[in-house]
């Protein structure tokens, strides 16, 4: 039976953002979210969690948006002259920038604690919000080892990484946003017509799909370019022929905690 990992990205970006989360999770078909914790909505998606055991929340590392939970003087290559993160339009600007290794490390790290005070425990999975590289990548993997959590590597192309020890590997990554096909947000035909493949692939294969659902707020409108999809996209992931579509072709709805052999 294909497993398939539905994942809600950008828990604590804002309430209105938590909320349409939690209902994706409650109503539709999400199995999985990652949460933004050095963001001040944080604090209100754990809150809005505790209702809900079941939801798996992993850490959507974030360097774009917001204070970064570790000093800004020792991540000097991510903040700008105000100890904030630089925004997306700066590495868009700048493509011949590559991030820095210890400066990745340690404020992945900061976070991952900030993760610990909100949720009691360290992460069990990670990975990259919106912009990263293949050091990024390399810094992730290498936390995930020593800390004998999982992560997701989106940003070395072919490469292909080792196992992490004592976890399923994911064969198959769609960030359903952005796809080539996907142009007004992800729609119910797009599963209806399987448009993403699902149908063609193994017994064996484990899909990671990432979704960006939600309501929209003030802090969303003023901090991201993805708005109105967010709702197109909360109303499919909610819409029970989907649901039904999942079930009617024995696909399995796992979390990132099922990957743990």
């Amino acid at each position: 039976m294909v497993k398939v990992i539905i994942e809600a990205d950008d828990f604590g970006m804002s309430e209105a953002i938590n909320l349409g989360i939690i209902k994706s999770f409650r109503d539709g078909i999400t199995t999985s979210t990652l949460l933004m914790p050095n963001l001040d909505a944080a604090v209100h998606a754990v809150a809005l969690s505790k209702d809900y055991p079941e939801l798996f929340i992993g850490q959507h590392t974030n360097f774009l948006l917001g204070k970064p939970c570790a000093d800004p003087r020792k991540i000097p290559s991510l903040v700008d002259e105000n100890g904030h993160f630089h925004r997306s339009r700066y590495y868009r600007n700048n493509p011949e920038l590559k991030f820095v290794y210890e400066d990745v490390r340690t404020e992945t790290l900061a976070q991952m604690e900030r993760f610990k005070e909100l949720i009691g425990h360290y992460p069990a999975h990670i990975d990259c919000h919106s912009i990263g590289d293949e050091i990024v990548d390399q810094a992730f993997f290498d936390i995930a080892r020593e800390y004998g959590i999982h992560t997701t590597l989106k940003y070395s192309g072919d490469k292909k990484w080792p196992d992490l020890k004592g976890y399923h590997r994911v064969t198959n990554l769609l960030e359903a946003g952005a796809l080539p096909y996907i142009h007004e947000g992800v729609s119910v035909a797009n599963f209806l017509d399987d448009d993403f493949g699902l149908l063609d692939l193994t017994a064996d294969d484990i899909v990671e799909m990432h979704f960006d659902v939600g309501f929209l707020d003030q802090f969303v409108l003023d901090n991201s370019s993805y708005t109105l999809l967010r709702c197109r996209e909360l109303a499919t992931i909610c819409d029970p022929r989907v649901r039904d579509w999942f079930e009617s072709h024995s696909i399995e709805r796992i979390s990132f905690g099922d990957l743990k052999q």
